[in-house]
């Protein structure tokens, strides 16, 4: 085989494979930095940058589980964070999930489960823009962007179990353009109170 024919054959079939699979080209964004969160190390991190957040927080997140009983907890002081952000006059909107149970059966499998009620309501009662997606969606995200530019995005739920018991694993990206492009598609989730 000569040179030309060792570079063209590989492309050929790549670019036959990629059409046949509907395989995507990936784009890389750029990044400032990335900071892993592993664990124990997500509580600070995420508290210290909902504390220092100036102009907008989105928070996306499947769960938020609250005790009114255990005000102490990291899961509530992060809730509380998204409340003084919004009296600081940041521009703040949370979207929690609601479901119906599709896995149960008979008449329980119409029940709309809610699993952050107490988050929705507490962070409601003090002003902040607070909604479910839609019922029929299950919206599996824990994610937090952060003026335009912080995004944290992992498998941490703010619950008791998540932020101290759990092996959980998630990331501070800062970028402008990672920012945006979740942004965006955040924006699409359909929501209601």
């Amino acid at each position: 085989m000569n040179k030309i024919t060792t570079v063209i054959v590989p492309l050929i079939i790549f670019s036959i494979l990629s059409l046949l699979l509907d395989v995507k080209p990936a784009y890389s964004l750029p990044a400032d930095d990335v900071i892993p969160l592993v664990d124990e190390e997500y509580y600070p991190q995420v508290h210290k940058a909902l504390t220092n957040a100036k102009k907008s927080i989105l928070c996306v997140m499947f769960m938020a589980k609250l005790d009114p009983k255990h005000t102490g907890g990291d899961e509530y002081q992060l809730v509380l964070d998204l409340i003084n952000a919004h009296k600081r006059g940041v521009n703040v909107q949370v979207i929690f999930d609601q479901n119906v149970k599709f896995w149960e059966k008979g008449k329980k499998r119409n029940v709309i489960e809610k699993k952050s009620e107490y988050a929705y309501k507490l962070l409601s009662r003090n002003g902040v823009p607070v909604f479910y997606d839609d019922e029929n969606k299950v919206t599996h995200n824990k994610i937090l962007v952060i003026d335009k530019y912080i995004t944290i995005i992992g498998s941490t739920n703010w619950t008791y179990g998540a932020l101290r018991k759990n092996h959980e694993a998630s990331v501070m990206i800062k970028s402008k353009s990672v920012a945006r492009a979740f942004e965006k598609k955040l924006e699409k989730i359909e929501k209601e109170h």
